[in-house]
């Protein structure tokens, strides 16, 4: 890590100080209870640097420092730890047939859940009553006071601008329009961010799942309807106007109608064991039964030819697999695989996420603790609102 403050202006050593902070906190965040030399070696920082940085930190109330304990001879070492019980964050995941929330603590661990079920005509106001009450459930089982979340991250199907409001959504009819940012604030705990759900859900395998540590990525959100998320060089492409990877006006590559093949598979029934007949087609294919491992393979060709188009022109390292569909990534996965080594000049490598349905909600929490570091921490990309730091 650059500590040198000869390479840099004037004006760009509180941005190198932002970066080792948040460095830094990171390094404590994810390791549990350090030392401040191994503070200092995990970092690249001198040990008097790491332990200014440190005492910054303390300052704002990311870090404590806990009692010396002798373990030999000499005086005991101070040990640090990341605060991540000082606040929470909310995710909530918003969709045509679920909606999910979740409550975690400043480490992303999750204390709470709750899950609320409408339907794609349930009118938007009261979807939004829908998603408040899944909210307060998730925080009353966790026995966590709304005033003590900081920020709700909304993850939403459909097309969404940089403010929050959906711009286009197939899935549910009057969803069009809705700023969650504006309907949510004062429903919702905290500072409110809403963000398209594929793209949350590729943060989570990014920063926790099949996809951790990999640079160029497409993650294919493979459900009812299907959705693309890109990383490029590390990086979640939202695009200039925030609709980077929707296919949907193309004709030859829109996915809109792949799950037509599973609606129409007649060797299962309407209203058979669960009532959904996606999931009842699913568990059919599991078993083997023909005629609906033939309707599975049909809708997975229609994504295929998407998946495969994007990755010629990305060239990713991995494509990884996720939503409802995953759960059947054993049929799925294959004609992924041989859709690329067709079409593609090269054939990443494709895998499964192993979040299924919680990766939206997953991907929600740590875009509501991005920006809290961020905020906290003092980046100057984040717009700046109104935030509490951490109590001391």
């Amino acid at each position: 890590m650059i500590e040198a403050r000869t390479l840099f202006p004037a004006g760009d050593l509180n941005r190198l100080r932002q970066i080792n902070e948040q460095a830094v906190l990171e390094i404590i965040r994810s390791a549990g209870e350090l030392r401040l030399a191994e503070i200092a070696e995990r970092a690249g920082l001198a040990r008097a640097s790491a332990g200014e940085v440190v005492r910054g930190l303390q300052a704002k109330g990311w870090v404590a420092e806990e009692e010396p304990v002798a373990t030999g001879r000499g005086r005991p070492a101070h040990r640090y730890r990341f605060r991540a019980e000082a606040g929470n964050v909310v995710g909530l995941d918003i969709g045509a047939y679920t909606i999910r929330a979740a409550v975690a603590d400043l480490r992303g661990d999750l204390r709470g859940e709750a899950v609320r079920l409408p339907a794609p005509a349930t009118p938007a106001g009261e979807r939004l009553a829908m998603a408040r009450e899944a909210v307060l459930e998730c925080l009353a089982t966790a026995g966590i006071a709304e005033d003590d979340v900081w920020v709700t991250a909304v993850a939403s199907t459909g097309t969404l601008d940089l403010d929050g409001a959906v711009l286009a959504c197939a899935a549910i009819p009057d969803w069009r329009g809705v700023n969650l940012v504006e309907r949510l604030t004062g429903r919702v705990p905290g500072v409110v961010m809403a963000e398209n759900d594929v793209r949350l859900a590729t943060l989570a395998e990014q920063r926790l799942g099949a996809a951790r540590g990999v640079r160029d990525v497409i993650v294919v959100q493979a459900g009812r309807r299907v959705g693309l998320g890109i990383v490029i060089d590390g990086q979640l492409r939202r695009g200039h106007g925030g609709v980077a990877g929707d296919l949907s006006r193309f004709s030859a590559l829109s996915c809109e109608h792949a799950i037509g093949h599973l609606d129409e598979c007649v060797a299962v029934p309407r209203g058979g064991a669960t009532g959904d007949q996606t999931r009842d087609v699913l568990a059919a294919a599991g078993e083997g039964r023909p005629e609906a491992v033939a309707a599975f393979t049909r809708y997975s060709r229609v994504v295929a030819e998407a998946v495969a188009s994007t990755v010629s022109i990305v060239d990713p390292e991995m494509v990884v697999l996720t939503g409802t569909m995953a759960a059947r990534a054993d049929l799925m996965l294959p004609v992924l695989e041989a859709e690329m080594d067709l079409r593609c000049m090269r054939t990443p490598r494709v895998v499964a996420s192993s979040f299924g349905s919680d990766a939206v909600t997953l991907g929600a929490v740590w875009h509501a603790l991005g920006y809290l570091a961020d905020r906290l921490l003092g980046s100057e990309d984040t717009p700046v609102q109104p935030l509490r730091s951490p109590a001391v």
